[in-house]
C-alpha cells in the first residue's frame, strides 16, 4: 500500500485540479471528528482528511475494512493499536506519536487504530484499496457531506502541499 501511496501523491496535483470529482463526508458521530474528501483513483480511493483533535481516551479505536496507507500532513498525533478478527474492542498493544511526514500502512485485517490529534487539527492523505471480507462496526446514523467552506479549506491546504 506504501508504493500506491507513493503513486497517489505524484498524482496530487492533477488529481486536485478537478475538484468537482471530490465526495465529501463528515465523521462527526464519534470522538475525532473527520472531514474527510475522497475520489477514486485507478482501482483505489483516496482521501484527504482534516481530524479534529481529541483526548487519546476519547478516540474511536476502530479497524478499517480495506487495506490504507496513510500520510500526516500537517499536525501530529497519538495512536494506539490493537488486534481482532471479530467486532470485539481489542485490547490496545501499542501507541506512539506520529508528525507530519510521517507514513505507515495498515494490511493487516486484524488491526485496530485510534488516532487522537494532539493540539491542533492534522491534515493527512489516505489511499484506500477493495475492502476485505471481515465484520466491522459501522455508524448508525447517515452522515452528512461536509460543508462548503470547510470542503474549500481543505482543497486549499491539499494545493498547498501538493502544488502544480
Amino acid at each position: 500500500m506504501l508504493e500506491v501511496l507513493d503513486r497517489v501523491i505524484r498524482a496530487m496535483p492533477q488529481l486536485l485540479t478537478d475538484t468537482a470529482a471530490w465526495k465529501s463526508v463528515d465523521v462527526d458521530y464519534h470522538p475525532p471528528r473527520v472531514e474527510r474528501l475522497w475520489r477514486e483513483f485507478e482501482e483505489y480511493r483516496v482521501c484527504l482528511h482534516r481530524i479534529y483533535p481529541c483526548l487519546p481516551s476519547e478516540a474511536l479505536l476502530h479497524p478499517h475494512p480495506w487495506p490504507a496507507a496513510m500520510l500526516l500532513l500537517s499536525g501530529s498525533y497519538a495512536m494506539g493499536v490493537g488486534y481482532s478478527d471479530t467486532t470485539d474492542v481489542p485490547p490496545i498493544c501499542e501507541r506512539r506519536v506520529l508528525k507530519a511526514g510521517d507514513r505507515y500502512a495498515m494490511v493487516d485485517p486484524a488491526e485496530w487504530h485510534y488516532v487522537a490529534p494532539i493540539g491542533e487539527p492534522v491534515f493527512s492523505l489516505m489511499v484506500m484499496g477493495k475492502p476485505w471480507d471481515r465484520p466491522s462496526p459501522r455508524p448508525a446514523i447517515p452522515l452528512e457531506p461536509v460543508g462548503k467552506k470547510e470542503r474549500e479549506e481543505i482543497f486549499a491546504f491539499g494545493k498547498q502541499c501538493f502544488p502544480l
